[in-house]
């Protein structure tokens, strides 16, 4: 019998045949839209299609916790960086949110950034395997996005304060019977850090105090270091 086959084609099949410049009797690694994952030799690179040969198929693992990651806008290299991370680290639903010490302020320029932030993560998501993109949502203002959140586990990262993240870590994201998979919002302040008054209409809106120790992290590194912990404990 001989091994299945798939055709690889329009972007896809640029990436492989132009960027990567995969060839005959390479292997490589595809995903498909239920998060299967297939081992796969080329067989075959044409002009408008790569035929290879599936030699191995795993199945997507089911997921613990669906991970949010609301970002408080920050300079455009830096927000670039934490999209891309973020995506490779497994995140749903990316929040850019307006705190009152963002250097960046919501408008029309700042909002013409969604494709390309949505561009970055479908290309990050391409790059580590992932059969899904983030979903980006539009720049919110703090409070909006305060009444926006019910998840049963929301984190709002403080430097002045806050239960250690890897003592909440140590427990499960929520009692165990849940019908669902729960979800989990982080919330990341700016480079100038939450105001008192951003910090308390956090907490009165259900959102835990988390600390990640003692030392002062810019914006884009405390909120890869976060997620990467979140992922490791909580994840697949």
């Amino acid at each position: 019998m001989h091994p299945p086959q798939a055709l690889v084609v329009e972007e896809e099949h640029h990436h492989l045949s132009r960027v990567l410049r995969i060839g005959p009797g390479e292997k490589v690694w595809l995903v498909d839209e239920q998060g299967r994952s297939f081992r796969a030799e080329v067989e075959e690179v044409g002009r408008r299609q790569t035929r290879l040969l599936i030699l191995e198929k795993k199945e997507a693992s089911a997921a613990r916790i669906r991970l949010f990651l609301a970002q408080a806008l920050i300079k455009s290299k830096h927000m670039d960086l934490v999209i891309q991370k973020a995506t490779e680290l497994g995140v749903e639903v990316i929040i850019p949110v307006e705190a009152a010490r963002s250097v960046v302020k919501l408008n029309d320029k700042e909002a013409g950034k969604l494709e390309r932030w949505r561009k970055i993560a479908a290309e990050a998501a391409k790059q580590s395997r992932r059969s899904d993109i983030p979903v980006i949502q539009p720049p919110q203002p703090y409070s909006s996005f305060l009444e926006a959140r019910d998840e049963p586990r929301r984190f709002i990262l403080c430097e002045d304060g806050g239960v250690i993240l890897r003592e909440i870590l140590a427990g499960e994201p929520v009692p165990a019977g849940r019908p669902q998979v729960p979800a989990v919002v982080v919330l990341v302040g700016p480079e100038g850090g939450w105001t008192k008054k951003e910090k308390e209409q956090a907490l009165e809106k259900g959102f835990e105090a988390v600390s990640l120790g003692g030392r002062i992290l810019r914006s884009e590194t405390a909120a890869l270091a976060v997620l990467a912990a979140i992922s490791v404990f909580w994840g697949d």
